[in-house]
């Protein structure tokens, strides 16, 4: 397959929706494979810093226009509700030299593939893969084993930004889809206003037989995708548009629907243009981390409550691309921008203990290594205190489209501030953050985008 790290075809064609939906530069450049490679090290370069998460509210800037209906939610409080006081141990792993792999239905011509999560088995992958030779912006929702190459096709959809979701009880796939149905052309390129429709479907291994979950016919200035989550281990997904007023919580076990009190526009108390929010489910919870980009001011990061909609503030001295729990939900980990731009100057690592309140932070990629430094995907170890983590560094400034980037894996123990530079002769691709890199939920596994194709690296785990 042919890697390279372009922004979506769905993003330059069909979901045109302003700059609050832009992925960042660094996520957009192709990655070169001879990078110059600094030495390996074991020493804690990166030291993290940790700090308590401030109590008081953060201030709004003056140049935001502020929305007279909405306002600041109250900053939540430590330890948080439902946390577990279970402490697991933490581990030694040891990586072996990255295998390339490639699904059985691959092509020379593959464009973009996005590794979206191992199943609970630990012996497949969700992927999704842009179809090759169309001039329709189609994807492929597949599974992936990658020891055997086997590959099952679940469903083909209009390529869009938000993921798949796998629902282990079900042995099913959850997405949702947004269909262009008339709009006005102006210069060869769609513009508002559009009438489309945005589904929910489901399947169960059979692209041909998927079921609807939902259908809505809408007329709209601006295109929208569906946020959608999933209970880890369990069978409900909650969704939302940017337009909706309210949560929507489903049993995928059952055909009822219950509606959950959460209007965003409530919250938007920074004026922010229609926020897209993403999500993130607290594993062994109800919660769920809504953050969204910001563009002009900074973006929001919300811990709401699936079961009540009630809303509380974190604060991260920044604002989040992408974010994920630890696996025991003590920890929240996020990649993060501190400047209200897009593209970003730099992002760095900071993860959040939900008993404590402390904030620590790491820029991960050695100081030494001179250009912009970006942390671009992060995927935790089973032992909550190491992540897996794809940094890179861009030769210069503004360099598109001839930029060198130098992308590599690190582990990091962001409590100790320790970075291992895990195999500095290889290279690595950035493409949107949570599509780089997953590690299977028994630890002995990861698959990552290299430049060749997927890399496929085993693992030995060993206590401490």
């Amino acid at each position: 397959m042919n890697k390279t790290s372009k922004v979506k075809g769905t993003l330059e064609v069909l979901f045109v929706i302003g700059l609050i939906l832009l992925i960042p530069l660094f996520f957009a450049i192709k990655s070169v494979a001879n990078a110059p490679a600094a030495q390996g090290t074991g020493t804690p370069y990166a030291r993290a810093t940790a700090t308590s998460v401030p109590q008081s509210k953060p201030a709004i800037s003056s140049s935001s226009p502020i929305q007279t209906n909405a306002k600041q939610p109250p900053q939540c409080t430590f330890p948080l509700a439902q946390t577990t006081t279970t402490v697991s141990a933490p581990e030694n792993y040891t990586f072996s030299e990255p295998q390339v792999v490639s699904p059985s239905n691959a092509t020379a011509n593959d464009g973009i593939t996005e590794i979206i999560d191992w199943l609970p088995n630990n012996q497949q992958v969700l992927l999704a893969q842009s179809v090759p030779d169309t001039n329709e912006n189609k994807q492929n929702i597949e599974l992936f084993n990658p020891q055997t190459g086997e590959t099952q096709v679940y469903a083909t959809r209009v390529q869009m930004n938000e993921p798949p979701i796998w629902i282990a009880g079900l042995n099913a796939v959850i997405y949702g889809e947004t269909k262009v149905l008339k709009s006005t052309q102006k210069s060869g390129l769609e513009v508002p206003p559009y009438e489309f429709e945005r589904q929910l479907w489901i399947s169960r291994g059979d692209p041909k037989n998927a079921q609807l979950l939902k259908d809505t016919h809408l007329t709209a200035d601006s295109l929208s995708d569906f946020s959608i989550a999933t209970q880890p281990g369990g069978s409900e997904i909650v969704y939302l548009t940017n337009e909706d007023k309210q949560l929507s919580k489903k049993n995928t076990l059952s055909t009822g629907e219950t509606p959950v009190a959460f209007d965003p526009a409530q919250w938007n108390y920074r004026g922010a243009l229609r926020p897209q929010y993403l999500m993130a489910w607290r594993p062994g919870t109800s919660q769920i981390f809504f953050y969204t980009y910001g563009v002009g001011n900074m973006g929001y990061t919300f811990l709401v409550d699936a079961d009540t909609g009630s809303v509380c503030e974190l604060n991260f001295g920044g604002w989040a691309f992408f974010a994920r729990w630890s696996p025991d939900g003590r920890y929240l980990a996020i990649v993060r921008n501190q400047e209200p731009s897009l593209p970003a100057n730099s992002t760095d690592l900071a993860v959040l203990d939900t008993v404590t309140g402390k904030l620590y932070t790491m820029k991960v990629v050695s100081q030494e290594q001179v250009g912009r430094h970006y942390v671009a995907d992060i995927a935790w170890a089973p032992d909550n205190y190491h992540l897996l983590v794809i940094g890179g560094v861009l030769s210069f400034p503004g360099c598109a489209p001839n930029c060198k980037e130098d992308t590599r894996l690190y582990l990091v123990d962001f409590i100790a501030g320790k970075v291992d530079d895990l195999l500095p002769s290889n290279q690595f691709i950035a493409n949107n953050s949570g599509t780089n890199l997953a590690w299977s939920l028994d630890g002995t596994k990861v698959l990552t985008l290299c430049p060749v194709d997927l890399c496929f690296i085993s693992v030995q785990r060993n206590g401490q």
